[in-house]
């Protein structure tokens, strides 16, 4: 069964990079995963409302339109399933917010802890 997956980030090189990571990681395990991409808070409310659910979403925490919280919050209202991953490069500023995410990943991006990460987000 594919997996579907949002990532929400500003910067198009993570989206990119995280992406690419994602493939690697489907064709290694074989499983399709399928991956679309957000901008801001406001891209992310639409996928989520536009979309079938995502199985999961990777979302930057520190947004131009907003924050991370503000997306988890919403994708949780619409689908209690779904599995949530803040990405952020100060994971001690937002230790308050960890009730709305199931893992918390931390930039810059490693591609092994990536990986590990992605693999507990999926329930792997």
């Amino acid at each position: 069964m594919q997996k579907r997956i949002l990532i929400v980030d500003d910067v198009n090189f993570n989206i990119d990079f995280e992406s690419k990571l994602i493939s690697n990681l489907a064709v290694s395990l074989k499983i399709p995963i399928k991956v679309e991409e957000a901008h801001s808070v406001e891209e992310a409310k639409i996928m989520i409302d536009e979309n079938e659910p995502y199985d999961a979403m990777i979302i930057d925490m520190n947004l131009p339109d907003g924050s991370g919280v503000e997306i988890a919050k919403y994708a949780r209202e619409r689908n209690r399933k779904i599995r949530l991953a803040a990405l952020t490069i100060y994971p001690n500023e937002y230790e308050d917010q960890r009730a709305h995410f199931d893992l918390f990943m931390k930039k810059p991006i490693m591609m092994e802890s990536f990986k590990q990460n992605l693999i507990r987000l999926l329930q792997l």
